[in-house]
């Protein structure tokens, strides 16, 4: 082998291997400032005063085999969340989660009764609260505010749908347990937030979440995904949104999708100062 030849092949493969250790060695705080920085720029992020995310909504059971949809609004700033999805259902007309003034929203379906979503949340509020639930779509993302300061550790990579993505674990405020973990997955090229990751494992005689759950061992998962990123007015923001619900036991399980096709984002729309309510009155 020629001398220049040996040359260039030993610095590909050291350029390569500078490539491989960098990437290994980014700590939890370095992928999050990267994931900022993949939305837009210091100046954009922090010229956004609301966020309205409008689009299409659907939803599946598949045991029992249910479906339905229609439209959705996600609408949010700093302190507040208003995510609306209609389903034109009689049994199920709406999805409504808020978290508005400081305090989760979490209102009944029918009389007295939630969905598997607002059953999961209720159950673990601080998925909320935190700012976790809803991803960059939301402004109450916990990483836009820097006051925050959410709690996270890199516990290394893996793949999703054949990418690889950065996988951070996330502490609740006031800590968490054993049963409850959240998961948070950043692609490792765009560092776009791509996945959401709630898991309890619910012990026989434990829960409280469901009948069937207080009398069997039973593993319940809530999984966020957001995928189709698009640029708008200098912001990348996610414009597919997918949350799943899955419940497995020893004596049943249930699994239920919610998924929302965003057509339009609106920024910095001006917002009554009641605007986050689902009151009526």
């Amino acid at each position: 082998m020629k001398m220049l030849e040996r040359f260039t092949l030993i610095l590909v493969a050291s350029v390569a291997f500078s490539s491989i250790s960098t990437a290994q060695n980014l700590k939890a705080d370095e992928v999050v400032l990267k994931h900022l920085e993949s939305i837009g720029t210091k100046e954009n992020r922090a010229g956004l005063t609301s966020l309205m995310a409008i689009g299409e909504s659907e939803f599946e059971s598949k045991i029992p085999i249910v479906k339905g949809g229609g439209r959705a609004v996600v609408v949010s700033n700093l302190e507040n969340l208003f995510f609306v999805i209609s389903l034109n259902s009689k049994e199920y007309p709406f999805e409504r989660v808020g978290f508005f003034n400081g305090k989760v929203n979490l209102p009944y379906i029918n009389a007295g009764t939630r969905s598997m979503l607002g059953l999961f949340i209720a159950e673990h509020e601080k998925i909320l609260s935190d700012g976790i639930f809803g991803g960059s779509m939301s402004l109450r993302w916990a990483f836009w505010d820097e006051k925050r300061k959410p709690q996270v550790k890199l516990s290394g990579t893996k793949k999703i749908n054949d990418r690889k993505v950065y996988v951070l674990n996330y502490m609740p405020s006031g800590g968490g347990s054993s049963e409850f973990s959240v998961r948070l997955y950043f692609d490792s090229e765009s560092f776009n937030h791509v996945r959401s990751d709630y898991r309890r494992e619910v012990l026989r005689g434990q829960g409280v979440f469901g009948q069937a759950n207080q009398t069997a061992n039973a593993v319940l998962q809530l999984t966020e995904d957001f995928s189709d990123f698009k640029t708008i007015d200098g912001l990348t923001l996610p414009h597919s949104y997918q949350v799943s619900f899955l419940s497995n036991s020893n004596t049943t399980s249930n699994e239920n999708i919610w998924r929302i096709n965003v057509g339009e984002y609106r920024l910095n729309q001006k917002l009554t100062p009641d605007f986050f309510t689902f009151s009526t009155s």
